[in-house]
């Protein structure tokens, strides 16, 4: 009987692990049109720029849509680190400010799978700021929120939507949240997963980074958890948009 079940396990493992991949969210020539993305108004309500402007967007400089950004203090913002390496950005916009990208960074583990990246802007943004919040000692299952430009268009996910799972032992700087009524999208990469307080006020808990897929089934969204970035004592890489 051991040997029947340790044959089993071994099959599990490899069946799981050959269908099954991560997607990343950024919008380089792989969003569909608007109306065909999968995010409704049954789990989200779309929302105008100037509505949480700190939840940004991001330009190439013809305009073309790249992903999603969050101001974290008033001349720099964090997003996800493949929008800056595959997505050529120029510019951000909070609100109906645009903004200039000044300088760009990429987090120095991004090549280990550290999917951070880091803008600033020479000029202040008016927008308020995202104020960060520690993840420590959440219970698994919290409802959580999500603000971002999944199919570049602005919208937040409806309580219950999304759910905090937990963050793994061997990924320490991941959020796993699950997708019980909807998913995240391709435009989503970078934008805010966090939660809204009792005063109606949201809180940054992590960056938008990828969704992961088992037999063509989304099972796991992941954000990059921001409790523990030092934007200026954590060493950043500097990515020169190509």
């Amino acid at each position: 009987m051991r040997n029947i079940r340790s044959v089993l396990l071994f099959l599990l493992i490899v069946i799981t692990t050959s269908c099954q991949f991560s997607e990343k969210l950024d919008d380089k020539d792989r969003t569909p049109p608007q109306s065909d993305g999968p995010q409704t108004e049954e789990h989200f309500m779309f929302i105008e720029h100037d509505n949480v402007p700190a939840a940004g967007s991001l330009y190439r400089e013809d305009g073309s849509f790249i992903g999603s950004c969050v101001l974290v203090d008033p001349q720099r913002a964090l997003t996800a680190g493949h929008c800056l390496e595959q997505g050529n950005a120029q510019y951000a916009r909070f609100g109906s400010e645009y903004f200039l990208i000044d300088e760009q960074f990429l987090h120095k583990d991004y090549l280990f799978g550290d999917d951070l990246g880091l803008i600033t802007f020479a000029t202040k943004v008016s927008a308020t700021p995202i104020p960060i919040v520690s993840i420590d000692g959440m219970p698994q299952m919290t409802p959580l929120n999500t603000i971002a430009h999944g199919n570049a268009e602005k919208k937040i996910s409806l309580d219950d939507t999304f759910h905090f799972y937990g963050i793994l032992r061997n990924k320490p700087n991941e959020i796993v949240f699950l997708p019980l009524k909807s998913h995240v999208w391709f435009g989503d990469s970078g934008g805010a997963l966090g939660y809204i307080d009792v005063d109606s006020s949201f809180y940054l808990l992590g960056i938008i980074t990828h969704f992961s897929v088992i037999d063509g089934q989304i099972y796991e969204c992941v954000a990059r958890r921001v409790d523990n970035v030092n934007i200026d004592g954590d060493i950043w890489l500097p990515w020169f948009p190509k």
